[in-house]
Order: C-alpha cells, then structure tokens, then sequence
C-alpha cells in the first residue's frame, strides 16, 4: 500500500514526510523546553540569571521585579544580575537575595 502510494505521488508524499518529520521535532523541542524551565524554576536565584529569565521562570511582575532591581527607567531584561550588580555598586548577594525575598513573597501568595 504504501509502496503504490508512493509510485502515484512521489512529491506529495515527501512533503508529507518533511510535514511529519517537522512535527515531531517542533514537539519535541516543546516538551524538551518545559522540562528545562520546569527544573530551572526550582532552583534558587543565581547571579547568571536575566530579569527575563526570573520573571518567567518564577512568575514573576516584571514591575515588581524592576522596583526591586532598580531598573524601572530603562529595559535590562537582557542583563545578568551579577552584572546589574556591578553597575549599581552592590555585592551580587545582595541583589540575589532581594529577588529571592520576592520570589518566596509570590510563592506565598499563591
């Protein structure tokens, strides 16, 4: 059956071929991404993270988060705190544990 299919429409059924053969890599990727940002929320706030990435990952305002980051004025979603850090003059520690205060403030009110 499959080999007929194949002699009638050769074309039709390599573009269902690369149809499938897309599905799956795209479900996949989906699946493979959820479970990355699934464990990634788990873990505490570090220095290598990006406001984007925290809000995301956490759930988080991005308001809120900019209040606490000093950052309202401007759009460092893209910045490492450890790097935020730097640029305001406070130990990295500091900023992590002001985020994580936040973070835990969420997940107590949820």
């Amino acid at each position: 059956m499959i080999r007929r299919i194949w002699q009638r429409n050769p074309i039709l059924s390599l573009a269902f071929l690369g149809a499938l053969t897309a599905c799956l890599f795209f479900a996949w990727r989906t699946v493979d991404m959820a479970l990355i940002l699934s464990n990634r929320a788990e873990k505490p706030v570090a220095g290598w993270m990006t406001p984007r990435f925290i809000a995301r990952s956490y759930g988080l305002d991005r308001d809120d988060l900019a209040r606490v980051l000093a950052t309202q004025d401007r759009d460092d979603a893209r910045q490492p705190l450890y790097s935020l850090a730097q640029e305001h003059g406070v130990p990295v520690t500091d900023l992590i544990t002001a985020v994580q205060a936040l973070v835990d403030a969420q997940e107590g009110v949820e």
